[in-house]
């Protein structure tokens, strides 16, 4: 039987303490996540921590307070955790082997930011034949310079949800392992 792996984007505290770019809605992503968490966790589903890793120097340097995922979000010592240098969740990263190796074939992906990592991954997602739930209510950004971050949520739910993904909410969300 397949077993469904919960992705938990980027949640780092130097992305989610940045006060130059504050995270729309940050305390309300991380409940619906958490609730995302314990539902996952009463299914038995894989549950994965990625990290965003750059440079000697960058408040995401690896292993450095920021780096971290933050400790609002309900972690356990068996999640796993991975890290990745790019948008993409799957490039030159092990996620698609322990995918495979727990024989993984439906992801559902919340984190942040809405319109880099969270984009790039569940196209990636798709391209590699995953059925791919993207938490409509479950990944958020900051305001940009042409878009505020609530446009930009929405713009991605309805880009991806045309193609790429299936959309549901945090409180409509079914980890059932059959598939």
């Amino acid at each position: 039987m397949s077993k469904s792996a919960l992705i938990i984007i980027d949640m780092q505290v130097g992305i989610l303490a940045d006060i130059d770019y504050p995270i729309f809605q940050s305390q309300k992503l991380i409940d619906n996540i958490n609730h995302l968490i314990e539902k996952a966790r009463r299914k038995d589903a894989l549950i994965i921590f990625i990290r965003h890793t750059e440079a000697t120097g960058s408040p995401l340097e690896i292993h450095q307070p920021g780096w971290q995922i933050t400790p609002d979000l309900h972690q356990q010592s068996n999640d796993l955790f991975i890290e990745k240098y790019t948008p993409d969740s799957f490039y030159k990263t092990s996620l698609r082997d322990i995918l495979d190796q727990q024989d993984v074939k439906r992801l559902i992906i919340t984190g942040v930011q809405s319109e880099y990592c969270v984009d790039t991954t569940c196209r990636s997602a798709f391209a590699l034949g995953y059925e791919t739930i993207l938490i409509e209510d479950g990944h958020s950004t900051c305001d940009s310079n042409f878009l505020f971050a609530d446009q930009i949520i929405k713009h991605h739910n309805q880009v991806l949800g045309t193609w790429f993904v299936t959309l549901r909410t945090h409180d409509t969300m079914d980890f059932d392992h059959n598939l």
